[in-house]
């Protein structure tokens, strides 16, 4: 689902896009720059292990800090869930939503792109779709609305990035787009 490269070459993968109970793959890869496997890290779906550092249900995002940790969105169980660089869980974050993708700019602040709650995720109907921003420590920030009222499916982005001017952009899987989100 995303690919991380760090500065020292090495790169991580998440892999898993289903929820089926014990069967679906929901696990993050660690390779060094030559492809070589350092670590696996989670393995199938089991919500009974929801709480353990591993365990993963849609692992669909990735993203680094400045200070090197390592960002998985794990969009089956609605969470952002932060590691060091040898996989060592160091927090888990709720209040950002349901990522289907994460970006972090240069000061820090983390913008994580939420395609699903509501009308795909029914489960999540108190949350709005959209980008949720929040800072280094994850704070709520700010928030840009899904521009579909009401559409039946995924519409919202589903993968962010800011550039060097503060400038969003949500790539938009549903309708195909890429929105443009410039600060007034």
């Amino acid at each position: 689902n995303d690919v991380l490269t760090t500065p020292n070459g090495d790169i991580y993968v998440v892999e898993g896009h289903a929820s089926q109970q014990k069967t679906s793959t929901a696990r993050v890869l660690k390779f060094d720059k030559t492809g070589k496997l350092l670590g696996t890290f989670g393995t199938v779906v089991d919500s009974t292990t929801k709480s353990e550092p591993y365990s993963f249900n849609q692992p669909h995002a990735l993203a680094m800090d400045s200070r090197g940790r390592i960002y998985v969105g794990d969009r089956g169980y609605n969470r952002v869930k932060i590691f060091d660089q040898n996989m060592k869980l160091l927090d888990t974050w709720y209040q950002l939503s349901r990522p289907s993708g994460v970006f972090i700019d240069k000061d820090d602040n983390v913008y994580v792109a939420d395609s699903e709650s509501q009308s795909v995720d029914r489960t999540r109907t108190d949350w709005k779709r959209g980008i949720r921003i929040g800072d280094k420590n994850g704070k709520f920030l700010a928030f840009i609305p899904d521009p579909a009222e009401n559409p039946p499916s995924t519409s919202a982005a589903e993968g962010v990035a800011v550039d060097k001017n503060g400038v969003i952009y949500g790539a938009e899987v549903g309708p195909k787009a890429l929105k443009r989100y410039v600060k007034p």
